[in-house]
């Protein structure tokens, strides 16, 4: 189990450093910038306390925002998304979903549809940019642009996301 949390801790940093200094700065338009922070949601072991995972991803968010200047945008958006991801998993994976965690990413990879893993991957970055983008204006006024941002942002995360998902699981194998 101290090696689950060791592997945790890592992804941990390692995926904060990559957002903090590389991701942050990448600015396409001047407008879009990839959350690739949110695959630390979705690979975070599902094995693990509930709890833990909550508190664990509060904290994410909350020095994530340290680096964004964001004002705990991203702590709720990620506590948000990691309360939800349970439902979107059963929701998209349907009866394959494992809610015990007995199977791990690249069981979820192998054993289901390319159509069930953009799904999953792209309901909880809708949710996430949706999040940030509406707590960043925080007016209704503003709403076609919170849409066109989260749109086009979460198709920025999207390709960047799956690609690193998709090298991690060749890595587990």
């Amino acid at each position: 189990m101290s090696n689950l949390y060791f592997i945790i801790a890592f992804r941990f940093v390692l995926i904060l450093i990559v957002q903090g200094l590389i991701f942050n700065k990448f600015d396409l338009f001047g407008l879009y910038d990839p959350h690739i922070s949110i695959i630390f949601v979705l690979i975070f072991p599902i094995k693990t306390n509930r709890i833990f995972f909550l508190i664990i991803s509060f904290f994410f968010g909350l020095i994530l925002d340290y680096f964004s200047n964001s004002i705990g945008i991203n702590a709720a958006a990620f506590v948000t998304i990691a309360f939800l991801k349970p439902y979107i998993m059963n929701f998209v994976f349907g009866n394959f979903y494992d809610p015990h965690g007995i199977k791990i990413l690249k069981d979820y990879i192998q054993d289901s549809t390319i159509y069930q893993k953009v799904l999953f991957v792209l309901i909880i970055i809708l949710i996430h940019h949706f999040i940030i983008f509406s707590l960043e204006s925080f007016t209704i006024d503003q709403i076609k642009v919170v849409i066109k941002k989260t749109f086009y942002t979460s198709l920025l995360s999207l390709f960047f996301c799956s690609s690193l998902i998709y090298l991690l699981a060749q890595n587990e194998r």
